[in-house]
């Protein structure tokens, strides 16, 4: 699956350059082999003065890639390009990545209706399915809704697969199908002044983050520039269900309030419970508000990884880095010695807990 923020970003890039006069392309890794910076899915945008808006390899292949963009945006056809990255010392890059990774450059034209009707449909914040074949042919896309859109014969229509949360981008029968998701919501039950780093360090990561504090004078926008939503008024928010499958991490520093937010989160279908404190406080809190079977709930306290953390800032890396591992469903832990830097999504075990045994 790829971001759906990131598809944001690169096609407002693009309608920006083409209101002003300029020719734009769409970059997108469609696969990979072995070691790469990025995965199936990335994406960025080239425009034909030079400018550039993402990144698919951190700046090793870029450079490369704009001569053939620079072709395929006077042509206006598709095309792929494949690099082996194994053998990058025959052609001079000297990446030393040592994988394989295949790029589509896509000519995008705004005006067009499928593209137009993309670009409103990635703002809508709902999980969808873009299909482009290869290189060039049948362009569509699916909502998690079940609305569609694009131009297919009656044959291509078995391309529309059915819609998965958890689906990896990938090329099957010569059609990518990327899955593009809205950011998982994190909701930070706290907000002193330790949530600060968490809540940035979190939307810089991908999190749409959520503040839910009663105290207006601590739950604002002036205090809290990088989250999406300041939650003062704590009703009906167990009917939001918008809200329901997110993050969520109780630092309120007060017992009471703590509880009550853990009580909120069991109830929200959670992907994820970090409780801040000892284990024995939420073991405590757990008998106040009469939830002792939480065999099935993903609880982690003390919440984060182990990183010997002690400010503010330290504890905020090890707590988005646990929100990340989730995320991601790996287990953390070192590289190092490891074959490959990305092992794909679900292929370990998920974690086990003290409060689940």
């Amino acid at each position: 699956m790829s971001s759906i923020r990131e598809a944001q970003k690169i096609f407002e890039a693009i309608f920006r350059a083409e209101n002003e006069g300029h020719r734009t392309c769409l970059l997108m890794i469609t696969t990979v082999q072995g070691s790469a910076y990025r995965r199936p899915g990335a994406k960025m945008m080239m425009v034909d003065d030079g400018r550039m808006v993402g990144t698919l390899s951190g700046g090793c292949l870029e450079g490369d890639l704009y001569h053939y963009a620079e072709k395929v945006m006077k042509t206006q056809v598709p095309t792929m390009h494949h690099y082996n990255l194994v053998e990058d010392e025959m052609w001079g890059l000297g990446i030393g990545c040592k994988g394989e990774i295949d790029v589509l450059i896509e000519p995008i034209w705004v005006n067009s209706s499928f593209w137009l009707e993309f670009f409103q449909a990635i703002h809508q914040e709902e999980p969808l399915l873009l299909g482009l074949q290869l290189p060039q042919g049948e362009r569509f896309y699916h909502r998690a809704s079940g609305e569609r859109a694009g131009s297919l014969s009656s044959q291509s229509k078995s391309w529309f697969p059915e819609f998965s949360y958890s689906a990896r981008t990938i090329v099957k029968d010569g059609v990518l199908l990327d899955y593009l998701m809205p950011p998982p919501k994190l909701i930070v039950a706290g907000a002193g002044h330790d949530a600060k780093p968490v809540v940035e360090l979190a939307k810089r990561v991908g999190f749409d983050v959520y503040i839910l504090d009663r105290r207006a004078l601590l739950n604002n926008a002036r205090e809290f520039p990088w989250a999406s939503e300041w939650i003062v008024d704590e009703s009906g928010l167990s009917n939001r269900r918008e809200l329901y499958g997110a993050y969520w991490l109780i630092m309120n520093h007060h017992q009471a309030r703590d509880e009550a937010a853990l009580f909120q989160a069991m109830q929200s279908h959670p992907r994820y419970i970090g409780v801040l404190g000892p284990l024995a406080r939420t073991q405590d809190m757990l008998k106040n508000i009469q939830k002792t079977h939480i065999e099935n709930l993903p609880i982690f306290a003390p919440v984060g990884l182990d990183l010997g953390a002690e400010t503010p800032e330290e504890v905020a890396i090890s707590i988005v880095s646990e929100l990340m591992m989730i995320r991601q469903q790996t287990l953390g832990g070192h590289l190092n010695g490891r074959d490959r830097i990305h092992l794909p999504p679900g292929n370990t075990n998920a974690p086990t807990h003290p409060l689940a045994q």
